[in-house]
């Protein structure tokens, strides 16, 4: 059964605090035995700072529950690519997701000039141990077939990497309804079924040169459940506004994270620092509770900056915000002006 996005759903609107901030492009957060916290970072997207990207460790602050020290640098000098001259858009390509499986961290990173790879964070520095071309994206591991999946949003792909052999294509994703293409964002386990749940962000309908980086069909979004032994697709949730990360809430219910409300105000490539929405209207972003047997969703946090990545942390979950060129200046709710950046909100979920 498929579930759509109510246009107005009930509002159950949880308390959040900011647990780190002044962040180069959050992306994937891993929680660890211990309680430790592993980020990746794609980087500031500034011309003089093409290797940006870092992946940090956060250990939870003794003195004050729920939050967490200052970041420890694990590595860095990862290569960040500003996206903006070929998207007219806030995108930052990176580091983008860490998950931990069989023993092992793994670290995905988009890198279209040297290739992009999974890293092994055993080792100091993290060294690729599986290699890619394109938009390697998020990553989870696939405990019954012991290896990593992985989806790639340029090519619509889910792919899988195994010891010993190369990448695999897994599924080819068909296009949406209105012609567009499926761009996979996120992807997380299903033990129940031994699936993943992906989140398709929806592509571009470029049929309109005047609307470019923002010509997207409007609550077009999906959550698919894709089987990789069988390659069937199941569509479970519909209406969904740009979706992005994914999580398993402890009740059993499906968080997804909405990217924004709607897109405004292109990066153009003659851009010179205007203060612009950049395509993604700011501090508009949503956090869905999705009950898959019942369909009844509600509101858990709005009011988010370009959210991408989701991590359930004990009775909460940490949301990563903030895309695009640091610094720049983007617009406030209050019809302010504030200096872009990136940073971890952890949402009370119990």
């Amino acid at each position: 059964m498929t579930w759509h996005i109510p246009a107005h759903p009930d509002e159950t609107l949880r308390p959040s605090t900011l647990i780190a901030e002044g962040l180069l492009n959050p992306r994937g957060v891993c929680l660890r035995a211990d309680g430790s916290l592993l980020l990746a970072e794609a980087g500031s997207g500034l011309a003089d700072q093409p290797f940006s990207g870092r992946i940090s460790l956060l250990q939870p602050d003794p003195q004050r529950p729920g939050a967490y020290l200052p970041g420890e640098c694990l590595a860095q000098g990862f290569r960040a690519m500003n996206m903006q001259a070929r998207m007219l858009r806030d995108e930052i390509m990176g580091l983008s997701d860490i998950a931990c499986g069989d023993g092992h961290c793994m670290v995905s990173q988009t890198d279209y000039i040297s290739g992009s790879k999974l890293l092994d964070l055993q080792y100091s520095p993290p060294e690729p141990v599986f290699h890619s071309r394109g938009n390697l994206n998020a990553l989870c591991w696939h405990p019954t077939r012991r290896s990593w999946l992985a989806v790639k949003p340029d090519t619509n792909q889910l792919v899988e990497f195994s010891d010993g052999q190369d990448e695999q294509v897994r599924m080819q994703l068909p296009e949406l309804e209105q012609g567009q293409e499926a761009v996979p964002v996120t992807l997380v386990y299903e033990p129940q079924t031994d699936a993943v749940l992906i989140s398709l962000f929806s592509g571009e309908l470029r049929g309109d040169p005047a609307r470019q980086g923002i010509d997207f069909a409007d609550k077009a979004g999906q959550v698919i459940r894709v089987h990789p032994a069988s390659g069937r697709i199941e569509v479970l949730i519909d209406g969904l506004q740009l979706p992005t990360g994914l999580a398993w809430c402890p009740d059993g219910n499906l968080l997804v994270l909405e990217l924004c409300s709607h897109l405004q105000q292109p990066l153009p490539p003659d851009w010179n620092g205007a203060v612009l929405h950049g395509g993604f209207t700011r501090f508009s972003g949503r956090l869905l509770s999705c009950n898959l047997d019942t369909g009844q969703v509600a509101v858990l946090a709005r009011g988010l900056d370009t959210p991408s990545n989701l991590c359930q942390v004990q009775d909460a979950v940490v949301i990563s915000e903030g895309m695009g060129l640091t610094g720049r200046p983007i617009p406030a709710p209050d019809n302010s002006v504030v200096a872009l950046s990136g940073r971890l909100r952890r949402v009370q979920l119990a």
